[in-house]
């Protein structure tokens, strides 16, 4: 059987600022990519959000959702959307594209069914149909359980809110409500003795609650011109592939309220031979889905699991047995060039003894999470300076910035913070902010 590549694309939270930084300029389409899309943010009365994607130092996700949510479904399709082309850029070709919640726009785009500005148009649409629509607080909250398990505990609470709302696979489901529900289900998860995670996002995503919502975005993006797709896109709302205009709307129609059965769809591509899986999008979440998910025999690479260069790119696809021999060639700039960056400062080596009476200083503490970090990571000590990010900088995954926060507050002491402070501290200075906190 021959072996067959798929694309995927990210849905919500698939954001890191900065993330294109020195990659997008590189390939002319992706920069088209960009400038499109913050062309229609202007029509819309936005701000750009090409700086996002290309500015080290641009909002983080968290203040994105709080301050400032009409750019961020903008910035994960820009991201996407320029991903595919740097793909496309250095010769890797898909066999499938596959969208993950609000990632299956930027499937249909790459497939040439709906336009870049298009599709960005009816992300401020989306935006606004939410805003008219004004739903419920809610959000999405992540089960380390198959879904049946999921489907149990929903169930047995009985609260007409909840819904499964994503079927990741065998070691994690998403469920939505609103928030006093979501709280429940927390407790009862926390009883029983499985992780329950909330995930960023405003609502109550693929829940008949935004029913409202979803009708106002209908309608208001009923003319949009659609076409067949020229690559083949397979679509975990609709449980088969896109073929014609109608299924394209289909999927447009039903992406705020149906569930997402992403692990039956890896599972249907992945027995008719498809056995590469690349995550074209911020960070990697896709990524360790499918590494988690489907045998050893299928490979997964994430394009942009972290900020940095072409090099790591180039390097990761030579790794999977994708070797694009890529070379720098003279390209215009990007819509906005990443912002210049002081060198930036390692922590020193010098921990104070434990048997001073002085207590540690602010630095004392960060050299001491240095080298506790670096001995767990594999990275030299002078790499983690006190502001490099861990996630978006050195591509730390959740799971073990958490695994190592809670050998940070074992050895200090400390107790557990807000979900909310937790996931900020995602530098040593955040982290090392925390320590002092709880030591006043």
């Amino acid at each position: 059987m021959t072996s067959r590549v798929a694309v995927l694309f990210p849905g919500q939270g698939a954001y890191l600022p900065g993330v294109l930084a020195d990659r997008a300029r590189h390939f002319p389409r992706a920069v088209e990519v960009l400038e499109t899309i913050d062309a229609v943010a202007v029509e819309h009365g936005l701000e750009p959000v090409a700086p996002l994607v290309l500015e080290r130092d641009a909002a983080s996700l968290d203040d994105l959702l709080a301050k400032s949510s009409d750019q961020l479904d903008l910035a994960i399709y820009a991201v996407n959307a320029a991903s595919f082309e740097i793909l496309n850029g250095l010769g890797v070709r898909a066999e499938v594209l596959v969208g993950h919640s609000f990632g299956e726009f930027a499937a249909l785009s790459g497939a040439g069914a709906v336009s870049v500005a298009d599709v960005a148009r009816m992300a401020c649409t989306r935006t606004k149909a939410f805003r008219q629509a004004d739903p419920a607080e809610g959000g999405l909250l992540a089960l380390d359980v198959p879904a049946w398990r999921a489907e149990h505990l929903v169930g047995l609470l009985n609260d007409p809110g909840l819904r499964l709302a994503i079927d990741n696979g065998p070691g994690q489901t998403v469920v939505s409500g609103p928030v006093v529900s979501l709280r429940t289900v927390e407790e009862v998860a926390a009883g029983l003795g499985f992780r329950a995670t909330r995930l960023r996002a405003r609502y109550a995503f693929h829940n008949p609650a935004l029913h409202v919502a979803a009708d106002i975005f209908r309608s208001a993006t009923a003319d949009v011109r659609l076409s067949e797709p020229r690559l083949p896109v397979y679509s975990p709302v609709l449980g088969r592939y896109v073929r014609t205009v109608a299924d394209a709307r289909e999927v447009i129609g039903r992406n705020m309220v149906a569930p997402v059965r992403f692990y039956d769809a890896l599972l249907s591509l992945f027995r008719a031979g498809t056995t590469t899986f690349i995550e074209a999008g911020a960070r990697q979440a896709l990524t360790g889905i499918v590494r988690s998910s489907l045998p050893t025999s299928a490979r997964a690479l994430p394009l942009l699991p972290s900020r940095g260069d072409m090099d790591s790119i180039t390097a990761s696809l030579d790794e999977a047995g994708f070797p694009v021999g890529w070379s720098p060639s003279p390209t215009r700039p990007g819509p906005a060039e990443p912002l210049a960056h002081e060198p930036r400062q390692s922590p020193r080596a010098a921990v104070v003894p434990p048997e001073q009476d002085s207590p540690p200083t602010r630095a004392d503490v960060i050299a001491e999470l240095a080298d506790m970090y670096a001995k767990d990571l594999g990275f030299p000590v002078e790499m983690l300076s006190s502001d490099i990010d861990l996630e978006a900088d050195l591509g730390v995954d959740s799971v073990k910035q958490l695994a190592l926060f809670q050998r940070v507050r074992k050895q200090y002491g400390l107790s557990e913070p807000s979900a909310e402070r937790r996931v900020r501290a995602t530098t040593l200075d955040k982290i090392a902010e925390l320590v002092e906190e709880q030591r006043r």
